[in-house]
Order: structure tokens, then C-alpha cells, then sequence
């Protein structure tokens, strides 16, 4: 089945044809956007039944549950948890967060159903026959709903997004029906729930312009660059229209050279160039290509940004963020001792050595672990529970480290996060210690 957004681009695509031997010339061009929501690092989805505080919208509810389904199924990008099993664990006082990252949660809040009869008079015609009245009844819906993404971990909302969705039809014989309008109403809303939980490709129309320097021999150029244009040979066109400018300034030759950029998939280039032609003429109207743009530029580098977020792993994340704030605060002459104090724990190991091979790329000392080894070892020995600061800057001190990077994890579930503690030998006392901030957490 072709989905909303294929049909959208179909229908403009046979408009623009329709139209192509009248009127300006049109482009279609690919927009990256991000989603209304952010669902950076969601992966799995659990679509919870839709709610209402009316049960003679139960059917909807369900209707609207199924149909959400099946909507965010098709993007791809989210495996669906079914809604029973997240119930069963609740009923167990389970922790969810090990099987979901998030449940889809949406209300119904409001349903209305307007009836209303028109009817025309009766008449005779010239030849003296009678035509009775005739009634025609309509009805016109409204359905107002919203939904929100509530996070395992912390319960966090993620939204909401509100939707309102309309629907009318008349007959000649009774009333249309109510509940199959406010079906539709719903269908036509949750079809563009994509463009609220995942990136998407948006298609834009740009209308090329028209040279109005009334400069000579520019009319007769722009019309070849456009012959170009019209059999597709966009590489052709844009240096037909590049040239253009070059030697007449003309503003619309640049403009539709940006859209041919753009066309192209390379709008940075057309940033530049229209800048370039601000820069050279000032005319105001480039102002509004070139905010046009911008915008178009930052909202893919935030797809590209939440892209790598999502491809990053949790130990890699925090293993980034805990050696940004320890370089902070390490002296220009540091001799590092990375003290593992979650022995055992597989994140851990990973962090310290992630760190390790970090500050060796830094040229920052890093303490030889067989020189702490049989010294850690008679330590957990001997001691019994938590080490001491002291005992561990004893221990650095005889393995000839001069600051120690105590690495651990605490809390669990929603609250695990990394733990790190920075201590200074020669002083005794602790410069860093990590904080309950999100940014820590695994």
C-alpha cells in the first residue's frame, strides 16, 4: 500500500507536470527534518492502549491504538513491545526499562458529531410535473487527541503533540456515518505521526525566478540555463546559471542556482553562494533565501547529530564525557593511576580502558597497571569493605602515579550512572568528584 507521504509527492509531482508548460518553472527539492519529538536512543516502543474519558469512544480508542501501530511499524526505525507485556510487569512491580525504552501513551479527549438536515422545496416544472421536496443530510466530526512518549528509565514525558481532525459527508438518504467519519478524522491525523517520532525527507516546490535586470542578451541566457532545467540537465543549467551571474550580477540567475544546489543535495553550496551575492549586492530579497536555508542546514545537522548520538553506546558516551571533565582539572605535568573500583563489572573495564588508550593519544602519563597490580591486589587483601583515600594514594604514591582517577558505577536501573572521583597525591585531597547530572548516567 502507498503510504501518505508517497502520495503527497506523487500528487505534486503530476501538478508540476500538469503545469509545466505555463507559469514559472518548478523544482522539487529533498529537505531533511527532524522529528517533533525527540527520540534520540528510543529503540523499542510500546504502543499502550489510547485512553478516554468517554467509553462510547472505546471503539475509537482501539481504533486509534491499532492504527498508531501499525503508522510507527512502518517507519523502521523502532521494534514494538507489545502493551501486555509492559501490564504484566507492572502487575509483577517490574522494572520495564530491561524490555522497553518507552511507552507510546495517547487520550482521546474530545469526539463530536453535528447533524444537520437541508432540504429543498418542492417544484413544477413547465410541463406541469411536480417534484416533491428533497432532503439532504449532513453530518461533520471533530476528534481532538493527543500523545506523549513516557520514558522507562525515568518516566519522563516526551511531549505531548496535540491533533485535531475533521470529516464531513452529506446523503440524500439519512444520516452518513458518524463513526465512520470520526475514523477517518483519526486516519488523517496519525498518518503524519512519522514526522513526529522519526527524521523524514520533506519535498519542497521552488519556483525558479525570473531575471529582471532588463540587462541585454541576460533574457536570452536565462532562457537556454532554463531549456536545461526543464530536460533535467541540472549540472548544465547551474553552470549556465553560475555564469550568469558572474557576468551580470543577476540576482535571479544566483537564486536559481541555489535551488539547483539545493537540487542536488548540496545545500551548504548554495548557502555560500547566496551570502557571496548579499555580500556583492545587498538586495534584501536574498536575505529570505539565505534564512530559508539555514534553517534547512540546521535542522539536518540535528538529524546528523541525533544520528551519531544513536549510533554511540552508552560506555563510549560517558567515557567521553568523563574524560573531557577530568583533562579539565589534570595538571599540564599529571602521572594518571586509572583505579578501577567496580572490579568485575564488564562497563567499567571498558570505560578505564577506553580511557587509557584516550590518554595515551594525549600524551597524558598513564601509570603501568602491572605496577599497580600485585599492589592492588595485597590491598583488597588486607583490607576489609571500601578503600580509603588514604590506602589509595599510598598505593598511587608507591607506583609513582601523582593523581588518581577512581572509576566506579553506583545506583541501578533508572539511577546507574558512572561515578568518578579524582584525587591529588601530593595534596591529599580530592579536586573532582562526578555528579548526579543525567550526562553521567549508563
Amino acid at each position: 500500500m502507498i503510504n501518505s507521504n508517497w502520495k503527497i509527492m506523487l500528487l505534486v509531482f503530476l501538478v508540476l507536470t500538469l503545469a509545466g508548460c505555463s507559469g514559472p518553472a518548478r523544482i522539487l527539492v529533498q529537505v531533511e527534518r527532524p522529528p517533533t519529538l525527540n527520540t534520540t536512543g528510543i529503540k523499542r516502543i510500546a504502543i499502550m492502549p489510547f485512553e478516554t474519558d468517554d467509553s462510547a469512544h472505546n471503539v475509537l480508542a482501539a481504533y486509534a491504538t491499532s492504527m498508531t501501530a501499525s503508522r510507527i511499524r512502518e517507519t523502521g526505525r523502532f521494534t514494538l513491545v507489545d502493551a501486555s507485556e509492559i501490564l504484566r510487569l507492572r502487575r509483577r512491580n517490574q522494572n520495564v526499562e530491561d524490555y522497553v525504552d518507552a511507552m507510546f501513551i495517547g487520550r482521546i479527549t474530545r469526539a463530536s458529531v453535528s447533524n444537520e438536515t437541508k432540504t429543498t422545496a418542492g417544484w413544477t416544472d413547465n410541463k406541469g410535473r411536480y417534484y416533491p421536496p428533497v432532503n439532504t443530510y449532513y453530518t461533520a466530526v471533530e476528534i481532538e487527541f493527543n500523545y506523549s512518549l513516557k520514558m522507562a528509565r525515568d518516566g519522563r514525558l516526551i511531549g505531548p503533540v496535540s491533533k485535531k481532525g475533521v470529516a464531513s459527508a452529506q446523503s440524500g438518504d439519512g444520516y452518513p456515518d458518524a463513526e465512520g467519519l470520526l475514523r477517518n478524522a483519526l486516519t488523517s491525523q496519525i498518518a503524519t505521526i512519522r514526522q513526529d517520532i522519526a527524521p523524514y525527507r520533506s519535498t519542497e516546490v521552488r519556483t525558479l525566478a525570473e531575471d529582471k535586470t532588463g540587462i541585454s542578451g541576460v533574457k536570452e541566457e536565462m532562457k537556454e540555463a532554463l531549456a536545461h532545467v526543464k530536460a533535467q540537465n541540472y549540472k548544465i543549467a547551474l553552470e549556465a546559471y553560475l555564469k550568469i551571474y558572474e557576468q551580470h550580477k543577476s540576482v535571479a540567475a544566483a537564486e536559481n542556482a541555489s535551488i539547483l544546489y539545493e537540487a542536488l543535495d548540496d545545500a551548504e553550496a548554495a548557502l555560500s553562494l547566496m551570502q557571496k551575492v548579499y555580500e556583492d549586492t545587498g538586495n534584501p530579497t536574498v536575505q529570505a533565501v539565505i534564512a530559508r536555508l539555514n534553517r534547512n542546514l540546521a535542522d539536518k545537522a540535528k538529524v546528523a547529530a541525533n544520528k551519531q548520538k544513536e549510533e554511540q553506546k552508552p560506555v563510549d558516551r560517558v567515557t567521553a564525557v568523563a574524560s573531557e571533565e577530568i583533562q579539565k582539572i589534570l595538571p599540564g605535568n599529571a602521572v594518571v593511576w586509572l583505579y578501577n573500583n567496580s572490579p568485575g563489572n564488564t562497563m567499567v573495564d571498558a570505560i578505564v580502558d577506553n580511557l587509557t588508550a584516550e590518554f595515551i593519544r594525549k600524551e597524558i602519563g598513564i601509570v603501568d597497571r602491572q605496577n599497580t597490580a600485585l599492589i592492588e591486589a595485597e590491598q583488597r587483601h588486607h583490607v576489609s569493605g571500601a578503600v580509603s583515600d588514604d590506602e589509595m594514594i599510598r598505593i598511587g604514591n608507591a607506583a609513582g602515579a601523582k593523581t588518581i582517577v577512581v572509576i566506579g558505577i553506583t545506583g541501578s536501573g533508572a539511577m546507574r550512572r558512572l561515578q568518578v572521583r579524582v584525587l591529588d597525591i601530593e595534596r591529599g585531597v580530592p579536586i573532582m568528584q562526578s555528579d548526579t547530572d543525567k550526562k553521567w548516567r549508563l
